[in-house]
């Protein structure tokens, strides 16, 4: 896969669980979204620096 695709789909599950979650306390979502999102964001970097030290290896 590709990193750009990695990446935006971390952030996307990452910023969806955060909005229910959010939802589910019965708070604003925006907020919560928004760090949700940067989490994503961080891991989905790490999982692909991950895989490239992988192949970089093999």
């Amino acid at each position: 896969m590709k990193e750009k695709t990695i990446v935006s789909s971390v952030t996307l599950a990452a910023s969806l669980i955060s909005y229910f979650y959010a939802k589910g306390m019965q708070k604003d979502a925006v907020p919560y979204v928004m760090i949700g999102g940067f989490i994503g964001a961080v891991v989905g970097e790490v999982i692909v620096g991950a895989i490239k030290d992988s192949n970089n290896n093999n």
